[in-house]
């Protein structure tokens, strides 16, 4: 009789939204053994929908990628994982003026710290196996540069140049190591879940009305256009299904551009672009800005 083969264990980090939430629906219903995790297991009612909607199942954990103790627990209790995706991911906006250090570390620890302290603790149990798959979902943002995203970028550089060291490294023990890098896609971290700087409203800051336009060049231009977040889940699955997978994926029409003019020596026209949208942008903030505040000042009509 032949062998049942075991289900693929993946463990996913960040499901409580978004490509997390999405990944480890669609993971459990192509049959694999989900350990779907996230730091805040209040709001874990979400993905408990998503499942039964989906009629598939997965465990549910609590796991806190800044806590070493709640990851080596997860390891431990799960081990050996046969795919790791590294989802989990702060965004907080804001000049890196503005920005305080604090912040700053908070994005690192979750955004890069996390990532490298989980996969430490993950990719033992893969040595061990003979075998492997890590997949970090970086960002765009990971390839260049954005602005009033300074320290997001930045982790996600950092998160990008973490994957393209360990996938050799990890290459003698048959461990593949993937990065994903989407551009702007329609998840809670651009929407209810975007943080901002506690200092993006200081109106001493120079960067203050920038900070503003910024705000509305998000909400009138990028947001509207973003990609379907299930588009990035689609190539996750692909990756997770391929015997030889890429090193890396860019994913997005806005990734796909941007990428390209870099490749082409045309950042600088990109950037300029960018600039005067920005311009733009904090113009027509300042003009609603204004207008709020005569229309403040306007005496009633009865005085």
């Amino acid at each position: 009789m032949e062998a049942i083969k075991k289900k693929k264990r993946v463990l996913i980090t960040g499901c409580s939204s978004g490509f997390g939430l999405l990944t480890a629906v669609e993971a459990a219903r192509a049959g694999y053994d989900v350990v779907a995790t996230m730091r805040n297991l209040g709001k874990a009612d979400y993905l408990r929908q998503a499942l039964d909607q989906a009629g598939a199942a997965a465990a549910i954990e609590r796991l806190d990628v800044a806590d070493r103790g709640s990851i080596e627990a997860i390891a431990e209790k799960y081990r050996p994982v046969d795919i790791l995706i590294n989802n989990a991911g702060i965004l907080i906006m804001g000049s890196f003026l503005d920005i305080t250090e604090d912040e700053m570390r908070t994005i690192f620890e979750t955004n890069y710290f996390g990532v490298v302290a989980l996969t430490r603790a993950v990719v033992v149990g893969m040595i061990e196996n003979g075998s492997g798959l890590v997949i970090n979902i970086a960002s765009l943002a990971g390839l260049i540069g954005h602005i009033f995203n300074a320290a997001y970028c930045a982790s996600k550089h950092a998160l990008v140049g973490f994957s393209k060291s360990i996938r050799q490294e990890l290459e003698p023990f048959n461990i593949n190591v993937v990065s994903v890098e989407p551009g702007y896609h329609k998840t809670e971290i651009i929407r209810a879940n975007a943080n901002i700087s506690e200092n993006f409203y200081d109106q001493d800051s120079p960067m203050f009305q920038y900070n503003r336009g910024f705000l509305r060049l998000m909400r009138d231009e990028i947001i509207p256009h973003a990609g379907v977040a299930q588009d990035v889940v689609k190539t996750i699955m692909k990756i997770m299904a391929a015997d030889k997978p890429k090193g890396h994926y860019v994913i997005g029409k806005d990734a796909r551009f941007a990428t390209t003019m870099q490749w082409l020596g045309a950042t600088c026209a990109l950037e300029k672009k960018i600039h005067n949208k920005l311009l733009a942008a904090t113009r027509r903030e300042n003009r609603r800005a204004e207008a709020r505040k005569a229309k403040r000042k306007k005496p009633p009509a009865n005085q």
